[in-house]
Parts: structure tokens; sequence; C-alpha cells
């Protein structure tokens, strides 16, 4: 029996020692589609966990209910994702009419009723194009933020006012209008937040909207084809369709 379990220990360690081998060897990115009811965090440790790995980046988090293609980066790669969050995005963005949220969204409290009636979709159209497309500043809603300097204010002993974020939108469609619901396909250059884009797109309209869903098509080249679903998460899969940026001039030696 102690001959046995000796036996089977050494095979597990050397298991052990060769997928910590292939870990560190491990280099690329990866688009993967994250469905809706996972958090980025808990997407990451996934990911960890299948690779074997200690780290892996993102090019760009979705919050818990959005879904769409996110890129990773795992071994020296990790540094690439620093260019991709640089790059082209799309997105489906569907909003309602009529009703604000703390959050900007629907997973936030009510705490604006406004008519809508008067809104048409050509209005919705003109508003989008003269307001919004080119280089646009957004505030994050404020209750995430103020949970966010809650936690952190014990540590820093002050409260630390919001940051816009200043981002490039290059086109933006109406692809649905039926009031009061809409959908819009928002094309970017880096970073946004779509649920900014909504309650300020019913602010201008003089009356008030929230993000209902949230999809990113698209992330520089990696959409929907590209992309690894959950069922294909398995380390070998990832292994075997790493995308190799070796002439990318942000990547360099350690």
């Amino acid at each position: 029996s102690s001959g046995i379990n000796a036996e089977y220990g050494a095979r597990r360690g050397d298991w052990n020692c060769v997928r910590m081998a292939v870990a560190k060897t491990l280099y690329g990115v990866f688009p993967i589609y994250k469905p809706s009811g996972y958090s980025t965090n808990s997407i990451m440790k996934i990911l960890k966990n299948n690779l074997g790995v200690d780290k892996i980046s993102h090019s760009g988090g979705l919050n818990k209910y959005a879904e769409g293609i996110m890129v990773m980066g795992v071994g020296r790669a990790t540094k690439y994702n620093h260019a991709i969050q640089k790059h082209s995005r799309m997105y489906l963005v569907r909003g309602v009419l009529g009703v604000a949220t703390t959050t900007y969204d629907s997973d936030g409290d009510y705490c604006k009723v406004s008519p809508y009636y008067h809104i048409t979709e050509k209005l919705m159209n003109e508003a989008l194009n003269e307001l919004f497309v080119g280089k646009v500043y957004q505030s994050p809603p404020a209750v995430p933020t103020l949970r966010f300097l809650q936690r952190e204010r014990s540590s820093i002993g002050a409260i630390i006012p919001r940051k816009q974020l200043e981002t490039e939108i290059t086109k933006i469609d109406i692809i649905d209008f039926d009031p009061p619901s809409f959908q819009l396909h928002v094309y970017t250059i880096g970073r946004i937040h779509p649920c900014s884009l909504i309650h300020d797109l019913g602010e201008t309209l003089e009356s008030a909207a929230h993000l209902s869903h949230l999809c990113r098509v698209k992330q520089g080249d990696f959409g929907f084809r590209q992309a690894l679903h959950f069922y294909d998460w398995e380390g070998q899969t990832i292994q075997n369709n790493l995308y190799l940026p070796e002439n990318d001039p942000e990547i360099t030696d350690p």
C-alpha cells in the first residue's frame, strides 16, 4: 500500500511539474465570449485555474450582467492587452426611455420618471450624431462610485471625486426604435461607459433613460467567430487558440 501511494505521489508530482512548466511557457492572447451572470473577476479565476497560471489579464472588463467579447492575455502577452484597450470596439446597446436609475442600468433603483412620448427616432438620431459622436467626456454613475469610495475611505482617509472618462465614439446607429425600448450599435476607440451614454441621452432628450442590456460585439480584430465560449475554456483548447503578437511593438522581452 505504501509503495502504491509512493508511486502515485511521484506521478502526481511529475504531472504538477509538467503543468507548471507548460504554464510558464504559455504566451499569447485569446478572445472569449463572456456570458451574462459572471463578473469579470470570476471569469479570470476560472481561466487561471483552467490554464494553471497565477496571472492573466484582460483588455477591458464587462459588468456582471453584460455579455460579449473579452480579450485575455497570458504570459508576456499580458502586456499586449494595454495596446488592445486602445483598439476599436463595437457594442450592441439596449435602452429604455422614461426611467432613470441610480446606477444608469436596470440593476439600480428608480430615481426619475419622465414622459418620453415626444421623442421620435429622428430626434434621437440627431441628438446622437450632434452631441455623442466624436471626442466625449463621460461620468460614471454615482452609486457604484460611492460604494467604491466607502470601501477605500478607511485606507485613504478622504473622498476622491469621480473621474471623467475621455473617449472617442466614431459612429452610432439606431437599429431598433420601439418606445420605450430602443437599440443602438455603438462604435468606439478605446473604453466607454455605455450606461452613461444612455443616461446622458435621456437627459439630452428632456426625458430619462437607462441601460437595459449590453453586449460587446467586437474588440479590435476579435469577434464572435474567433471567441471561445464557456464550454471551450478547457486549458488545452485555450492553448490551441492562442494568438501570438510577436511583432507588436507593445510586447517587449522581460
